[in-house]
């Protein structure tokens, strides 16, 4: 009977072992996918900006020329004109301004759900990792028992062989 019971020690420490394996490489390709999802985040990143500082300087060159239009369409004083267009300037340079601001308000809650999600799988991995312990502690447990059973079972072993 002792005999089946390190067997079956025996059994559920090599399935533990075959499982810790397996958890550890799961834990291997999340630490991996964390790392391509950071690395795709700072392309992202650099990505929003130089589109969003394009898309700036395109709207003001659009804003520029749309006002050398309408100086060259209707004449007036220069004097006029000139205040005309150094106004329009000014209310398209705020209208750019908010713009941007528009532009990092949507880049900052994209980045927050990002930061949220990688967040949530941190605690994925520690909630694994501290699994992976867990059973890493009552492998070691199993291994010290199968160790004395087997102990017990030469000692025995031995015992029998000198009654014989």
């Amino acid at each position: 009977m002792e005999n089946n019971d390190a067997n079956d020690l025996l059994i559920q420490l090599k399935q533990l072992v075959s499982e810790n394996a397996g958890l550890r490489a799961r834990v291997e390709e999340y630490e991996f996918n964390a790392t391509v999802k950071e690395r795709e985040m700072l392309v992202i990143k650099q990505q929003l900006g130089n589109n969003n500082e394009l898309t700036s300087r395109l709207d003001n060159q659009v804003m520029e020329m749309e006002l050398l239009h309408n100086f060259m369409d209707n004449p007036s004083t220069e004097k006029e004109s000139v205040v005309n267009i150094q106004m329009e300037l000014q209310n398209g340079q705020s209208v750019g301004f908010k713009h941007q601001l528009e532009d990092l308000r949507q880049q900052y809650n994209y980045l927050q759900i990002l930061v949220t999600d990688l967040q949530t799988q941190v605690q994925d991995l520690k909630n694994k990792n501290l699994l992976l312990q867990q059973q890493g502690s009552r492998i070691a447990e199993l291994e010290s028992l199968l160790a004395d059973a087997e102990q017990e079972r030469d000692e025995w072993k031995a015992l029998s062989a000198l009654k014989e």
